[in-house]
């Protein structure tokens, strides 16, 4: 793209704040920066401490007034105002959390602003409460948010086809993003493998929160199926790691696990160098994609993931890693071994893993995707 473009990311949670959707906001963020244009994000207060307006890595940072935050959704009436006020030629939504896009949308009613909508997943809220309100949200609250949007960003067409609420909708394709600098084969581990007492050992890695639908406990009772010199890292903290560390007690497992919870994200990289295979076994809809996926791509790892619509797109099954049963242990397991007992094999789907992460998940080749999407959206406009 030619001319320089101002563009508004409104992300429900932003850093300080972790998780996938606030890591790809903020690599598109600082990508689309550095080639010059002019980049506003803006999130959710929802912690009052934080700045109402900030800079960080050459964007802006506008936070709307949130009142609370519940069911790791913030209520933000406050971004209603902020997108009425703020100069765009292009605004990006991401969903979910649900509330935030749709007070967004709000704000842009009568404005001539080309929207798109990054569509991670489908909405999914703990407890009968939980489903209850997301029941009522897709009712009365989608709707009208997705007839605000010009276009629906999905990162995978298996996740988009099979989502009840984009049925019939024209949808574009474009996948999450990796930072292919830092996150690459070959990088130094050796003092992190002394310090986690990793010599001789066969070493699992995972990465996430620590919540329900990550899996982890599928992880941890397949690694108690598998030779005792094989560990587990588990990188990531969250509400279930009180639960996890107990369950790896229970299976008589614990000497084999090394819970990681306090890794930054610039330690990450190295972290993941310690493995010799991850592992990925999402449980439901709430993982869309699975940036952990690609990213232990980029490092060179071959991956065990669940074959869930979605995540079983990041890869070509038996080319960069294999597809395993969601919720079955011994599935998991098999799979893990398959590639443990045939280092050929696990390097050969290693190489073929960071060959795929730098034609299709790279900043520039997402980013440069995205640009032009806007692009088509302002001439349409």
């Amino acid at each position: 793209m030619g001319s320089l473009v101002r563009i508004v990311q409104v992300s429900p949670f932003f850093a300080p704040h972790t998780g996938g959707v606030e890591s790809y906001v903020r690599n598109l963020a600082r990508e689309f920066a550095h080639e010059g244009h002019e980049v506003t994000v803006v999130t959710a207060r929802y912690e009052r401490q934080l700045p109402a307006d900030d800079r960080s890595e050459g964007y802006r940072i506008l936070r709307a007034s949130t009142l609370f935050v519940a069911l790791n959704t913030p209520f933000d009436p406050g971004m209603t105002g902020l997108l009425r006020r703020l100069d765009a030629d292009v605004v990006h939504l991401h969903y979910p959390p649900p509330l935030t896009s749709y007070f967004a949308t709000r704000g842009l009613v009568n404005r001539k602003i080309p929207v798109c909508l990054t569509y991670h997943c489908d909405l999914d809220l703990p407890g009968a409460g939980g489903r209850l309100v997301a029941g009522a949200y897709q009712r009365f609250f989608l709707p009208p948010t997705l007839r605000r949007v010009d276009r629906v960003i999905v990162h995978t067409r298996s996740y988009g086809v099979t989502s009840a609420m984009l049925r019939g909708r024209d949808l574009t394709v474009i996948p999450s993003v990796v930072d292919l600098e830092r996150f690459r084969p070959g990088l130094d581990a050796s003092r992190l493998r002394g310090e986690l007492h990793l010599q001789g050992k066969r070493v699992l890695a995972f990465t996430g929160r620590l919540v329900p639908h990550k899996g982890v406990n599928v992880i941890l009772e397949a690694l108690a199926e598998l030779p005792s010199d094989v560990v587990l890292i588990v990188i990531g903290a969250g509400p279930r790691l009180s639960t996890l560390v107990r369950l790896a007690r229970s299976l008589d497992i614990e000497d084999r696990v090394r819970f990681c919870p306090a890794v930054s994200d610039d330690e990450l990289p190295s972290f993941l160098a310690l493995a010799d295979v991850f592992v990925f076994p999402s449980q439901n809809r709430l993982e869309g994609f699975g940036l952990a996926v690609a990213e232990a791509m980029a490092v060179g790892l071959p991956v065990v993931v669940a074959d869930l619509p979605g995540v079983r797109e990041i890869i070509e099954p038996g080319v960069e890693g294999l597809l395993a049963e969601p919720l079955i242990a011994s599935d998991v397991a098999e799979k893990v071994r398959t590639l443990l007992d045939d280092p050929a094999l696990a390097r050969r789907m290693g190489e073929a893993g960071r060959r795929r992460a730098e034609a299709r998940y790279g900043l520039a080749t997402v980013a440069g995707q995205l640009l032009s999407l806007y692009e088509d959206l302002r001439a349409a406009g």
